[in-house]
């Protein structure tokens, strides 16, 4: 809604956009991501959309139509299930007391997990029930549980902070199971920010370092590296 300055009565034109975004992100952001939704810009008191979006985070993103313009607004957001809205107030880690001894980031990494194929069977009824770890010095993203398929389209992202850049990346495939869940297989990436190339198709390899680990699957992924924190 919006509250035009000095008791004027004209409205300015308003309108907002809905960007779906990492599901572990904290701070702002900075580059364009994906569009899934957003509103028409009208000279009004109030804009309003509904639409059916997948489970995922998402920032929504009020605005003017005309650049410069601004003034107060009210946001409100229903969902049918709990949203757990919060503002994204920082554009990156705050420097603290601690930073000096615990470090503080020095690259910022992206990892996109778009899809899997050529995953093994796990049961004689069914594929697989697959999902996805992506693991960053200690800092987890896990995307949802997709059921029977051995070609999943994940669609998942996370966003790290890297205190130590020389650790790497894992993105691990798993099989859900009622008891307990399989391992599938793995992917270790380095994360390097003066790679250029940020899509790849990697086979799956077992844990550890054996020369013959490949596992069955290939795991296709943009992977974006950047020395700015406020890059990504």
């Amino acid at each position: 809604e919006n509250h035009t300055k000095d008791g004027k009565a004209e409205n300015l034109a308003i309108g907002f956009e809905i960007h779906r975004v990492e599901l572990n992100r904290k701070y702002r952001m900075h580059s364009l991501q994906p569009k899934v939704g957003g509103s028409i810009y009208i000279n009004s008191r109030s804009v309003f959309v509904r639409l059916d979006m997948k489970e995922g985070r998402y920032v929504i993103i009020p605005s003017t139509f005309e650049a410069g313009h601004t003034g107060e607004f009210l946001l409100r957001v229903f969902t049918d299930v709990p949203s757990y809205c919060c503002e994204l107030k920082e554009d990156e880690p705050p420097r603290t007391c601690w930073s000096g001894m615990c470090g503080y980031p020095q690259l910022v990494s992206q990892v996109h997990v778009v899809s899997a194929s050529g995953l093994k069977q796990q049961r004689l009824t069914r594929g697989a029930d697959p999902y996805v770890i992506i693991n960053c010095e200690g800092n987890k993203v896990q995307s949802p549980v997709l059921k029977d398929s051995l070609d999943p389209k994940f669609d998942v992202k996370g966003l790290f902070y890297r205190k130590k850049p020389g650790q790497p990346i894992i993105v691990q495939v798993w099989n859900h199971n009622v008891i307990k869940d399989e391992f599938m297989g793995q992917v270790v990436l380095n994360g390097d920010p003066n790679n250029l190339q940020t899509q790849h198709s990697l086979q799956l390899q077992d844990k550890g370092n054996k020369k013959s680990g490949e596992v069955s699957g290939t795991i296709q992924l943009v992977l974006l590296t950047s020395q700015s924190l406020t890059g990504i």
